[in-house]
């Protein structure tokens, strides 16, 4: 049996974990920041207002945060930061960058013994019509795809993860780096809980194991 207040308390530390993206206000990044030039003087100084504006840096740790990712590592993040805001200022691709700079810390607590992680794949015909429709602005880039392919695609990866759930395993699919936001985003709406990785994120001492394939009905 548990008792009341500790169910309560459970809920609300996942609540807040569900919406920690929206709970980090600028006043608190700027808070982050500022304890980490007690420390890191030169990283936060080469970085804000220089190269980026808090807002930027704000939206890149409201990114992480909507995927549970854990910005402890602060400085690891601004230094990442530091290092590619020259070559853009789109707090997305920013993003792609920060995780792949973290990924060990990342993908620990989807690791199972022997660092094995287990991952669902997208089949290649599926992975290329995505790619085809990423359309790229000046304000970014964004999956454009007709409706009823995206319903299609999400009651799809949906069945893969009842299976793992059902063998209590964390769903994480693994696609490229260029679509992985992408996907995230296409699959969060209805699957929040489905970790999103990129190749490029899987360092070298971690085992994959295949764990399922994404396909459409018509490949």
């Amino acid at each position: 049996m548990v008792d009341n207040s500790t169910v309560i308390a459970t809920h609300l530390t996942e609540i807040i974990r569900n919406n920690a993206h929206d709970l980090l206000g600028r006043q608190d990044v700027q808070h982050l920041i500022d304890n980490l030039s007690k420390t890191s003087p030169k990283a936060v100084e080469e970085l804000i207002p220089n190269l980026l504006s808090l807002g930027v840096v704000q939206k890149v740790l409201q990114n992480l945060l909507r995927e549970r990712i854990s910005i402890r590592d602060l400085l690891s993040i601004v230094e990442t930061l530091a290092d590619f805001a020259p070559m853009g200022k789109d707090p997305d691709l920013l993003t792609e960058y920060v995780r792949q700079r973290i990924a060990k810390g990342m993908l620990a607590p989807y690791l199972q013994e022997g660092k094995v992680l287990q991952v669902m794949t997208l089949d290649r015909n599926l992975e290329e019509v995505l790619s085809k429709n990423i359309k790229h602005t000046e304000h970014g880039s964004y999956l454009a795809l007709d409706p009823k392919l995206v319903e299609e695609i999400v009651q799809t990866v949906a069945k893969e993860v009842e299976q793992l759930v059902a063998l209590n395993t964390q769903p994480v699919i693994m696609t490229s780096p260029n679509l992985r936001r992408h996907l995230r985003k296409l699959i969060e709406p209805s699957l929040p809980t489905v970790f999103v990785v990129s190749h490029a994120e899987i360092v070298d001492d971690i085992n994959l194991q295949a764990s399922g394939k994404v396909s459409l009905k018509n490949e």
